[in-house]
């Protein structure tokens, strides 16, 4: 009898993460948390223009206060297991309205409008990736930090664009 409770309790804490395992790109409760998760991929990216606009447009070079700024943001991403849609929203908000010039934001702005066209030309063609396995822990209530994996274009964006600033800044 005890080892059928035990079976049972087990199957009750794995249910989670055995529903998460087996939802659909369809599902509504992907759905959701993709539209929830944007920002947290905006932000992924953000990091990655960034690095764009400093090897194309020196004349937008981030000063030393700003590298600091973005250093020190960029190490506690890294720390994160989990990046929480809200605490992504509010980074981007600081680094739009305290961080960056209007000249650079604007630069940025462009680099992500030429991105969201190329994307949405692939997609008409190739179809769309998800970053599902990232989804799929967020539903499940685990893991969740595009900038730390290596796998996909953001981990890569963020790490080479986080190496560069703490070579800019000697570190």
């Amino acid at each position: 009898m005890r080892k059928i409770i035990a079976i049972s309790a087990l199957l009750l804490a794995l249910l989670p993460f055995m529903a998460a395992a087996q939802t659909s790109p369809d599902d509504p409760a992907v759905q959701a948390a993709k539209e929830e998760t944007a920002v947290v991929f905006d932000l992924g990216r953000f990091f990655g223009f960034l690095h764009t606009m400093e090897e194309q447009s020196p004349e937008l070079a981030l000063s030393r206060d700003q590298l600091e700024e973005l250093y020190r943001s960029m190490n506690e991403l890294k720390g994160m297991q989990r990046v929480e849609p809200d605490s992504a929203e509010r980074l981007l908000v600081y680094f739009e309205d305290e961080v960056l010039s209007p000249d650079q934001l604007m630069e940025v702005d462009q680099l992500a409008i030429a991105r969201m066209e190329s994307r949405e030309t692939q997609s008409s063609t190739q179809g769309t990736g998800t970053g599902g396995g990232q989804i799929t822990s967020y539903i499940a209530g685990g893991a969740f930090n595009p900038m730390t994996d290596d796998s996909k274009t953001i981990g890569k964006d963020f790490n080479a664009f986080f190496e560069y600033v703490a070579k800019q800044l000697g570190k």
